[in-house]
Order: C-alpha cells, then sequence, then structure tokens
C-alpha cells in the first residue's frame, strides 16, 4: 500500500518562539519596556486631577499604543525566521500547505514545530 503524506503542516508557534536562539533577549527587554511604561505612566497620571478619567484613560492608551509597537518590533523578526524555516520544511516534506496550530482544518496533517525547532538551534 502507498502511503500518502498528509499535503498540509502545522506548527505551534508559541512553542517555537520560545525555542527561538533570540527569545530570551527580546523578553528581558519586553519585561523592561513594560515596566517602565509602567511606571511612565503613574508618573503621568500623578500630575492629573484625581477625577480626569479621560486624561488617565490617554495615558494608558498611549503607552498602550507604545508598548504594542515595542513588542512587534522585538517579536516580529523572531516569527519571520520561524516562518521562513517552516517554509524550508515544508518544501522538504513537499507538503502543500502549513496551518498555525489552533487553526481549524479538517483531514490530516502533519505536526512540523519539531523539525522546525532543530533549524532554530
Amino acid at each position: 500500500g502507498t502511503c500518502f503524506a498528509a499535503p498540509v503542516g502545522t506548527i505551534n508557534m508559541p512553542t517555537l518562539l520560545q525555542q527561538h536562539p533570540g527569545f530570551s533577549k527580546a523578553l528581558t527587554q519586553w519585561q523592561k519596556d513594560v515596566e517602565k511604561a509602567q511606571k511612565d505612566v503613574q508618573k503621568e497620571v500623578s500630575k492629573l486631577d484625581k477625577n480626569d478619567t479621560k486624561g488617565q484613560e490617554a495615558v494608558l492608551a498611549k503607552y498602550n499604543t507604545q508598548l504594542n509597537k515595542q513588542r512587534i518590533a522585538l517579536f516580529l523578526p523572531l516569527e519571520k525566521d520561524i516562518l521562513a524555516k517552516t517554509d524550508e520544511v515544508r518544501k522538504e516534506k513537499k507538503l502543500d500547505n502549513v496551518v498555525m496550530a489552533g487553526s481549524v482544518f479538517i483531514g490530516e496533517y502533519q505536526d512540523l514545530t519539531n523539525d522546525v525547532a532543530k533549524k532554530l538551534k
């Protein structure tokens, strides 16, 4: 009997991110960014009137936007690297598509997480 490989692969992005060589450095920087933002928020909010909820919300929104940009700047390069390695594995295994784990996919698929993890080392 011929054995057909499933044409779809899947990867677990959170697992791969944690296994990426650049992850701990990015995470450490991210934690510093968050701590700094929290201090800056407290500093700015303390200058406002206690009843100025609109002002407080504006300060929070500003720092949330800023933190979002910083998070993307830190982790997007890692994700792009993981996706590039995933594409290498996809080609090696002659698969048509790769989906993120947690996507709804009906039918058979191969989990490529470990194969991609090996390429990240």
